[in-house]
């Protein structure tokens, strides 16, 4: 289905403007192309992913620095006790990462199911809105961030979503879930 790249309304078949916000209809919203055919010389759909990206650099500051507090508070009593350093520090490659997945997936599907957005896409002028255009359910909230609980996943959905036919704005839990950011 088509959707408008500006306000995220479905389009009607060959719309030359958005009937909702009056956006010029680029002639590539069309569901035929991947996203990885469309990205090459689109402008809004490169715009829109720098703006996904530099948000969730944004978002990655705030969830690290929430977990590294979290993670000082949790294994302070162990370094009082005298554990070995490798099980009382919270920079512990197992621990720490585990912890920021976690707290991804939380901060995330919170932030979005409330308010529809988190602080990075609020700053990048960023929302996730679910097809009928209202804020995602906390279910279709955690179901297009379970990727996010660690690197790998997240640029699999993405890359998957950018080489499927759809919405080129959509990764894979996106459509999973029938969210989209706009």
């Amino acid at each position: 289905m088509p959707y408008c790249a500006r306000c995220g309304a479905e389009l009607p078949e060959g719309a030359k403007f958005c009937p909702k916000c009056g956006a010029q209809i680029s002639g590539l919203e069309s569901g035929a192309k991947t996203g990885f055919e469309r990205i090459g010389h689109d402008v809004n759909l490169q715009e829109h992913w720098i703006r996904r990206i530099v948000a969730i650099v944004i978002d990655s500051i705030i969830v690290g620095i929430g977990a590294w507090i979290l993670a000082e508070v949790l294994f302070f009593p162990f370094r009082i006790v005298g554990w070995p350093s490798f099980l009382a520090s919270p920079r512990n490659w197992l621990q720490f990462p585990f912890m920021m997945g976690i707290l991804y997936v939380l901060y995330f599907t919170i932030a979005e199911s409330e308010y529809g957005y988190t602080l990075g896409k609020r700053i990048m002028g960023l929302k996730v809105i679910r097809l009928d255009g209202e804020n995602p359910t906390l279910d279709k909230a955690f179901i297009r961030n379970i990727s996010k609980i660690y690197w790998l996943l997240l640029l699999l959905d993405v890359i998957i979503g950018l080489a499927t036919s759809g919405d080129s704005r959509q990764k894979y839990g996106d459509r999973i879930a029938g969210t989209l950011v706009i």
